[in-house]
């Protein structure tokens, strides 16, 4: 009996380096976005200042969210990224992330406190 099966190929660049990778570019990400306002948070709790003053370290990190949220969305969706396994895809775009979120840090840094 000849039946054919549909199998699942194998996904591409599913390696044992992708996830750890992924997690390395992604903090690193998450570290430039939110590390100033976390840190001048942390500051105004230490010194007992008020905390409203940090809003443009809370509005830094919202406009370095957004381009990337933006540009990031339709490359995870391209066909190209999309037959990667998840963990290459991550770790591909992870250093998008941190690119485009340090060059709104960057270019917003003159208005932080």
């Amino acid at each position: 009996m000849n039946v054919r099966r549909n199998v699942k190929p194998h996904d591409l660049g599913d390696w044992p380096a992708c996830l750890p990778l992924a997690v390395l570019f992604w903090s690193g990400a998450a570290l430039i976005a939110f590390g100033p306002a976390l840190l001048l948070t942390l500051f105004s709790v230490a010194w007992a200042q008020p905390i409203a003053a940090q809003v443009a370290g809370a509005r830094s990190a919202m406009f370095q969210i957004g381009p990337g949220a933006v540009l990031l969305t339709p490359l995870y969706f391209a066909p190209g990224v999309r037959r990667l396994a998840r963990a290459a895809r991550f770790a591909l775009l992870g250093p998008l992330a941190a690119a485009i979120a340090l060059a709104v840090l960057v270019c917003l840094y003159p208005t932080l406190p």
